[in-house]
C-alpha cells in the first residue's frame, strides 16, 4: 500500500553529529545498505526511485519512492514497501545489473515504471549507513545518519519524520540549540549516492529526489 512520507533533513558536521550520539538515548542502531536500481538514461525526470535495503537482524524490504515536492523544509513523497523475500529472481536475494520489471516486481510497484517506458531497471550500485534512532525527550525520536558515499566520503545528517508542522518545528529547534551547524537539506541520499558515484553531474544531482517540473 502507498504512503505519504513527509520528512525534514538536517546537515550535520561530525562534532555536532557526536554531540547529538552523545546527549540522547540511543534507541535503535541500525547498519543498513541501500542497493538502488532505475533506468540510467531516465534519472533526471523526477520519476522516483527504486532501493534495496538490507539490515543486520531484519528480513530485506524494496522500498519505491516517488517525489511529490516540498512544502518548505518537510520533503513530501509516495512511499510503497515490502520484503524483498518471495519476489523475482533477478531481485531476490540480491539485485541483478538488469531486473525486469513486470516479472521481478509487485504489480504495484510495476506499474509504476511500466507506465513510463522502463520496463528494465539497472542496478547503478550501493552505499552503507548507519543509522541510530535517538529519544528526543518529551518530542519523539529522530534518526541520526552516518553515511559512507562512493568514494568514501563521510556525510551526516538528522532525519526527522512527522506530519505535525509545530511538532517538526520544536523538534529541528531543539536539534539546533545542541547542534549549531545543523542546516535543512534539500538533498537526499540517493540525490547524493547519485553525485558520488558520478552517475550525473554534481550540479543536477539532486534532480533524483526531486518532483518533475510542472
Amino acid at each position: 500500500m502507498a504512503e505519504i512520507e513527509r520528512e525534514a533533513k538536517l546537515t550535520l558536521t561530525l562534532r555536532d553529529y557526536r554531540r547529538l550520539e552523545e546527549g540522547h538515548r540511543v534507541l535503535e542502531s541500525r547498519d543498513q545498505l541501500n542497493v538502488y536500481l532505475h533506468d540510467p538514461d531516465r534519472l533526471l525526470e523526477g520519476l522516483g526511485y527504486l532501493r534495496v535495503r538490507y539490515e543486520a537482524g531484519r528480513e530485506a524490504v524494496v522500498t519505491l519512492k516517488i517525489p511529490m515536492g516540498w512544502k518548505g523544509e518537510v520533503r513530501e513523497m509516495v512511499e510503497m514497501e515490502c520484503p524483498l523475500k518471495g519476489l523475482g529472481p533477478e531481485l531476490c536475494p540480491w539485485p541483478r545489473r538488469r531486473v525486469r520489471v513486470a516479472s521481478n516486481l509487485p504489480p504495484e510497484m510495476g506499474r509504476h515504471f511500466l507506465s513510463r517506458g522502463m520496463p528494465v531497471l539497472r542496478r547503478l550500485g550501493w552505499m552503507r549507513n548507519l543509522r541510530l534512532v535517538l529519544d528526543v525527550e518529551g518530542l519523539g525520536t529522530v534518526e541520526l545518519d552516518r553515511t559512507r558515499l562512493p568514494g568514501g566520503a563521510i556525510h551526516h545528517e538528522v532525519e526527522i519524520e512527522t506530519p505535525d508542522e509545530d511538532l517538526l518545528g520544536r523538534i529541528v529547534a531543539r536539534i539546533r540549540e545542541m547542534a549549531p551547524s545543523a542546516q535543512a537539506s534539500r538533498v537526499g541520499k540517493f540525490s547524493r549516492f547519485l553525485e558520488a558515484a558520478g552517475v550525473v553531474p554534481p550540479e543536477i544531482g539532486e534532480n533524483g529526489d526531486s518532483a518533475p517540473d510542472p
